[in-house]
């Protein structure tokens, strides 16, 4: 009788041990969510991008950076597809380290995002095959690009300069940063016009969103008539939670 009560005892203490050993890895994960930076493409919707805003979103909790973004709405091709999506222009400062925009040229830089190709379609109409996404993901800067501006669509005034807030996660004091747009402007363009863009780096951490420098977001607004306002922001926010908080107050 005292071994199958010491029996018991032990296969409860295991059990025990089990539930703890599980627990802990959930909070260690749970912890690991927090800490982690996310970004998010988010639309602005009603609210306008000022001032304002930028002190309003300094009090979000987590938040590490807001960057504005300007969507030109195009046309994309590779070989025989194309596909009907946006370059979002952003302050190259929200992907890369202090980087250049001055020695950029003229030629679009994209930065893709992991499923940016996914709704390419080929001349008669059938879908991107998985594979050949992979294939031209992999091919970097050997893979040839070409778009064309959708110049119909059109809003308001596109700003000269690009303002980014950080938080210091330490005080939570906000600090305005400007990213200056350069002067870099190519020719004008015709909606039927294909020109060249360089695929500078895939993203793994976004979905289907393809961004390019602000810089030649605005040269390529300034060169075929487009005037564009900031509609979207990029959030960089500490924490899973937060961020799904954070996409809350946007809706």
């Amino acid at each position: 009788m005292k071994k199958k009560k010491a029996d018991s005892f032990t296969c409860f203490l295991a059990a025990l041990c089990t539930l703890i050993f599980f627990l802990l890895i959930r909070l260690f994960l749970g912890m690991q969510e927090e800490r982690r930076t996310y970004t998010a493409l988010v639309s602005l919707g009603d609210l306008t991008y000022d001032n304002n805003f930028l002190k309003s979103a300094s009090k979000i909790i987590g938040i590490q950076a807001v960057y504005p973004v300007v969507e030109i709405p195009v046309t994309l091709k590779i070989e025989d597809y194309t596909e009907t999506t946006a370059f979002y222009g952003i302050d190259l400062s929200a992907f890369v380290q202090s980087p250049d925009e001055d020695s950029l040229g003229t030629v679009p830089l994209l930065l893709l995002g992991k499923n940016s190709l996914s709704n390419m379609k080929d001349s008669n109409g059938h879908q991107i095959s998985q594979n050949q996404q992979q294939k031209y993901m992999q091919m970097g800067e050997e893979l040839s690009i070409t778009y064309s501006l959708d110049t119909g669509i059109a809003s308001d005034s596109l700003t000269a300069t690009a303002s980014y807030t950080t938080v210091s996660s330490a005080t939570g004091s906000a600090t305005s940063n400007m990213a200056n747009a350069s002067g870099n402007n190519p020719s004008s363009v015709a909606a039927s016009t294909w020109l060249p863009c360089h695929a500078a780096a895939v993203l793994e951490n976004q979905d289907t969103e393809i961004y390019i420098p602000f810089s030649h977001a605005q040269a390529l607004c300034q060169s075929s008539g487009m005037n564009q306002s900031i509609t979207s922001v990029l959030l960089k926010i500490n924490g899973k939670e937060n961020l799904e908080n954070a996409r809350q107050l946007f809706q």
